[in-house]
């Protein structure tokens, strides 16, 4: 039985690992080369994070970032009938009780991710720095450092373990270099890794195991009759017959499914990252400079900052004010570390599939029997690789999830 896995990305890399091991023939089918979404991620796997991007307040403070030419979040003003059917999901989904529904749904689907990069980090051949020193979350003010505490009790109740720190604590935890803060909240239970070398890994082991690559081949679209997928057209004009599809093609899985009448709401994400090569000095926990929205991740001797959530429609324009911003949140946090404005061709950008409801869509279509979708992860999709490819394996051979992923239904909208 052969899968064809629309999309070289971590969820299509993780969903190929996970099939082959399971015995399945697969061939993965990408219009670049693969996991390239994630050559600027930040690396985090994050547990702490099990409250969806659509919550209560969400929407006023979106409201206010988007006057400002430096604020971490921003939506280019088009006439969309797409993007307004999102906005209009996203404003229905920011309610308490959906958000409470899906913490415990988003604290089991990280632990479970986590608890598989440590299994795979032991496996012959893999080797990409994974380490479980936790996640600071710093921050500079009262208002923020009260929501952050109230997160850290929800936390709590989730049975996750969270420390509330003054500045004093904080330099306790961080002892790689100087803060400037009120104080943070510690999650130990969190763990980081460098993405660039669990990707060209995860592909090695995937070639020398069988699987078939077809890169820098764009997907036209897909053929169906009798409630299945029945063939794949490529755009260089071949169709390519199937038994089994998995779309994982981030924010382009929604053009291909739309025509088949699947209503997958997708925006995209624009994120911004830039690495410091051989710092002296660096952070010795990953952090995540919770006024500036922007995530800090040590590699090595090597220092990852990245944020902004920007849907622009594709746009490959970097905004300069939203990355000077990213830039200039490390020395205000960071006082001993004052590096220079890096050039905007050495600034990494990558679009994140953006749900209405900041849940990922994974599941099998209820239209089409051999379809599976695993798309939607947004920021979360490194952090969520291995348990969406795991996942997707238990889809496709008809076994019972190992997470409830009834939240997560493909056609939910």
């Amino acid at each position: 039985m052969k899968v064809h896995i629309i999309g070289g990305g971590i969820i299509g890399l993780c969903s190929a690992y996970y099939l082959r091991k399971e015995g399945f023939e697969v061939e993965v089918i990408d219009q670049v080369r693969k996991g390239s979404a994630s050559d600027g991620n930040a690396g985090m796997i994050v547990p702490s994070h099990f409250i969806p991007l659509a919550a209560p307040g969400v929407i006023a403070q979106g409201v206010r970032w988007m006057f400002k030419a430096k604020s971490p979040f921003y939506i280019k003003p088009r006439l969309s009938l797409e993007l307004a059917s999102w906005l209009w999901q996203f404003y229905r989904a920011c309610d308490q009780k959906k958000v409470e529904n899906a913490m415990p749904v988003l604290r089991d689907y990280h632990l479970l991710s986590k608890e598989l990069y440590k299994e795979l980090s032991t496996q012959p051949g893999f080797e990409f720095a994974f380490e479980e020193k936790g996640l600071m979350m710093l921050f500079k003010t009262p208002k923020v450092g009260h929501e952050e505490a109230e997160t850290a009790e929800i936390a709590h109740s989730l049975g996750m373990e969270a420390r509330v720190l003054d500045a004093t604590g904080v330099s306790k935890v961080e002892t790689g270099t100087r803060t400037d803060v009120l104080g943070g909240v510690y999650y130990p239970g969190d763990a980081h890794l460098y993405p660039n070398q669990l990707v060209i890994q995860l592909e090695t082991w995937l070639r020398d195991n069988g699987v078939a690559f077809h890169c820098n081949s764009g997907v036209k679209g897909l053929l169906a009759s009798n409630g299945k997928i029945s063939g794949i057209l490529t755009q260089n004009g071949e169709t390519i017959a199937c038994d089994h599809v998995v779309i994982a093609a981030g924010v382009w899985s929604a053009g291909l499914l739309g025509p088949l009448g699947v209503n997958c709401l997708l925006q995209d994400g624009k994120g911004y990252s830039y690495t410091l090569p051989a710092l002296n000095q660096r952070p010795a926990v990953p952090t995540i400079l919770t006024e500036a929205r922007v995530a800090v991740t040590p590699m090595g001797q090597d220092l990852r900052i990245g944020g902004t959530l920007e849907i622009s429609h594709l746009s490959n324009k970097i905004s300069r004010p939203r990355f000077e911003a990213i830039a200039e949140a490390l020395p205000a946090y960071y006082p001993d570390i004052q590096p220079e404005m890096p050039a905007l061709q050495n600034v990494w950008h990558g679009f994140r599939p953006c749900s209405p409801d900041g849940l990922p869509y994974l599941g099998r279509s209820k239209k089409y029997s051999n379809l599976v979708v695993a798309t939607g992860h947004a920021m979360m999709g490194l952090s969520l690789g291995p348990a969406t490819g795991k996942v997707v394996s238990e889809l496709i051979r008809q076994q019972q999830p190992s997470i409830d992923v009834r939240l997560f239904e493909v056609e939910r909208f």
